[in-house]
């Protein structure tokens, strides 16, 4: 059985908390390569489905130019990409996300099997789970914002949206520290909290249907521990955008941090030529790290 996926911009994402708080590494692409399958499983489905993603429907929803080498390298390494987390019946799990992955010669199809282990955490689904937007997950450029955005939204729909994390568990969920080693990739608070937590701050409170504040918890010099508070905005519309300009307004919203109500006015402002001069000069001071706030830099540079 197959499942090809249409344009899934409003789409909910459903997962098991096993999840959403297992320990793993995944790179931005090959996130959203399983974030589109998830968009496409439906629990009535087989367990041999085979999901297609469209590498042409993900540079649509994303606003991203996608190379095939650079799909290929990222299904080579989804899987490969193993996990371990407790299940709700306290078993623990170690797995792999995916079991295989088939390129479509001339249709820029990518059809994915996933793992037997993993698939009922997406479909088996009871009172533990965590629900995010399509659009949001995609569209969140960190890798870390978007593990963060899965954390934070299996609490935004609790009566009590504050939770304490110590900082070694938080950094275990995002594979910061090596488990043989125990090497710490960040282990200075202040490179964890410039590097990690703030551009995720701003990237998820900027584009998700969620948003959240943290305080640091100390114990004698030392950040210990991290309070954070999260709000849902269940309002939030997807602003769709359509036409010749409709790849301009991805790019802003997706990779220069503004918000879509920017985006709009920023192609109302200004031609086409003129937001890509900018565009490309801003690209030139983030790759020079000379930019900490690549949104609000953009926001000032064209007047929005």
């Amino acid at each position: 059985m197959k499942h090809a996926l249409s344009l899934l911009d409003g789409a909910t994402l459903w997962q098991d908390n096993a999840l959403t708080v297992a320990r793993y590494e995944m790179t931005a692409l090959e996130k959203n390569i399983l974030y589109m399958v998830m968009a496409s499983i439906k629990k009535e489905d087989a367990p041999n489905t085979l999901y297609h993603v469209s590498a042409k429907e993900l540079m649509t929803l994303t606003g991203e130019t996608i190379k095939v080498a650079d799909l290929q390298r990222a299904t080579k390494r989804l899987i490969t990409r193993f996990f371990e987390t407790t299940l709700p019946n306290g078993h623990l799990l170690q797995a792999t996300f995916v079991a295989s992955a088939e390129y479509i010669t001339g249709q820029g199809i990518i059809e994915l099997e996933l793992s037997q282990k993993v698939r009922p955490l997406y479909v088996e689904l009871k009172e533990r789970f965590t629900t995010m937007q399509l659009h949001a997950a995609l569209t969140l450029n960190s890798k870390y914002a978007k593990r963060l955005y899965e954390l934070f939204s299996m609490y935004k729909n609790l009566p009590d949206k504050s939770f304490r994390i110590s900082v070694q568990e938080l950094k275990e969920r995002l594979d910061l520290i090596d488990p043989k080693t125990g090497k710490d990739r960040y282990e200075k608070w202040t490179h964890f909290k410039n590097r990690v937590l703030d551009p995720s701050e701003h990237e998820i409170n900027g584009k998700a249907d969620l948003s959240f504040s943290y305080t640091p918890i100390k114990q004698g010099r030392s950040v210990t521990q991290i309070d954070f508070t999260v709000q849902y905005h269940p309002k939030q519309q997807i602003v769709a955008y359509e036409g010749p300009n409709a790849a301009a307004f991805g790019r802003l919203t997706a990779h220069f941090g503004l918000r879509q109500d920017q985006a709009h006015k920023v192609l109302a402002l200004h031609s086409l030529a003129d937001i890509n001069r900018q565009l490309h000069k801003v690209q030139l001071r983030v790759l020079n790290k000379e930019l900490e706030n690549v949104g609000a830099y953009t926001a000032k540079l064209f007047g929005v």
